[in-house]
């Protein structure tokens, strides 16, 4: 219990230190910055959970597109000039991908997230017949470091464009089975464990930004992102009823890689 304790104070240290990141980084550089602006953020997106296993799984397993997931958060620019700046986000961002399939179809290869879906409707003793849908939903804190290019931005209206790395911080996953979210009892394992705490991405925006004020701003730009990284744990290990452990994924399953595509609208406060 004491390890746990200690775990969860260092966890929200870290949150905390990263959802101030922009006003630190904003105090540090006020004194050489052309002007300096502090936001909200918001973005509808399109997400996808992109492995090729999974896209050639028809039709044991289908993918579903959908536009419900969204991310929110907190910025900071610096504009170093008229033209340039750096830009840092703390974003909370829910992301993930739908399915759909049929097990009596045809045979479902243990290599697509259809093994996943049949672990849980077999430790839960779920009854499944035919058609079902399920969806691997995960939660992230998102902290994209970006460098600021965009035309004159003392004019009322300016385009910009922005690019960088992102680190992704996953809080919390959730894996559904026909709409009810589903564990797996008896086992060691939670639906966190199979996928990496910490992950790389690249992010790219292009929009516009509007003057509202002198001291208001306005912008809504494109945003895409993309995890160069397999975003699952694939070393992970299940154990049923205390046997010994064996891979939960198969040995043959490929990189899963996270994106997504929106349109993030930002209001800043410019000092």
């Amino acid at each position: 219990m004491q390890d746990i304790n200690l775990l969860t104070n260092s966890m929200n240290k870290i949150i905390l230190s990263i959802i101030l990141s922009p006003l630190l980084f904003g105090a540090t550089l006020n004194a050489k910055a052309q002007s300096l602006e502090f936001g909200i953020r918001y973005e509808p997106e399109f997400s996808v959970l992109m492995n090729s296993n999974d896209a050639n799984a028809s039709p044991a397993l289908n993918y579903v597109s959908h536009f419900t997931y969204f991310n929110f958060g907190i910025g900071a620019t610096c504009n170093v000039n008229k033209n340039i700046g750096l830009a840092v986000d703390v974003l909370l961002s829910r992301e993930g991908q739908n399915f759909e399939g049929n097990f009596n179809a045809s045979p479902y290869n243990s290599a697509t997230y259809s093994s996943v879906v049949n672990k849980q409707i077999f430790l839960n003793n779920l009854d499944v017949n035919g058609d079902y849908a399920a969806r691997a939903e995960l939660n992230f804190i998102k902290l994209p470091i970006m460098l600021s290019l965009s035309t004159d931005n003392t004019q009322p209206i300016y385009f910009s464009f922005l690019v960088g790395p992102q680190i992704n911080f996953l809080y919390n996953v959730a894996q559904e089975v026909n709409h009810t979210d589903e564990d797996y009892p008896n086992t060691n394992i939670t639906p966190i464990d199979l996928y990496k705490a910490v992950t790389i991405d690249g992010v790219v925006e292009l929009g516009a930004a509007f003057n509202l004020s002198a001291h208001m701003v306005l912008s809504a730009r494109l945003r895409f992102d993309y995890g160069f990284e397999d975003v699952e744990n694939k070393n992970v290990m299940i154990s049923y009823n205390g046997d010994t452990p064996t891979r939960f994924y198969d040995a043959n399953r490929e990189a899963t890689h996270n994106a997504t595509a929106g349109l993030l609208v930002g209001l800043n406060f410019k000092l």
